[in-house]
């Protein structure tokens, strides 16, 4: 079982990463960073439903943490890119950069993560 499950991670990891550099083609960085706040919030997001979801499920698949919240998410999401264009942005003396998109990442991930628990939680206890 933990073959899988390393298995799983690995697959998981390599189509999250391919994604965000897929996204990160398509979201051209104008001096904010679009493409890495877009995965961050996605992810936030997506880890909550596969949090939420298995939660009110008597019986999750085994797979759906390991393979979609670890290796997926984990992949995919990226708080390495967010530390280093803070950095980046406060040796620049770029105070209202870091303000900005400190504030954007860590508020703005926060409230998708609360009203996607929130509206989920609800809409799942009702079944």
């Amino acid at each position: 079982m933990e073959l899988k499950k390393l298995s799983l991670v690995s697959l998981g990891g390599i189509v999250g990463s391919l994604a965000r550099w897929g996204i990160s083609l398509l979201i051209v960085d104008p001096g904010f960073p679009w493409a890495t706040l877009t995965v961050n919030y996605i992810g936030a997001v997506l880890l909550t439903i596969i949090i939420v979801y298995s939660k009110h499920h008597q019986n999750p698949r085994w797979w759906w943490r390991p393979a979609l919240g670890t290796g997926f998410c984990g992949g995919f999401t990226t708080y390495s890119a967010f530390a280093l264009k803070v950095d980046q942005d406060i040796s620049a003396h770029n105070y209202h950069g870091v303000a900005t998109y400190a504030l954007a990442s860590l508020v703005g991930t926060f409230i998708l993560v609360f009203v996607t628990h929130e509206y989920l939680d609800k809409k799942l206890a009702k079944k």
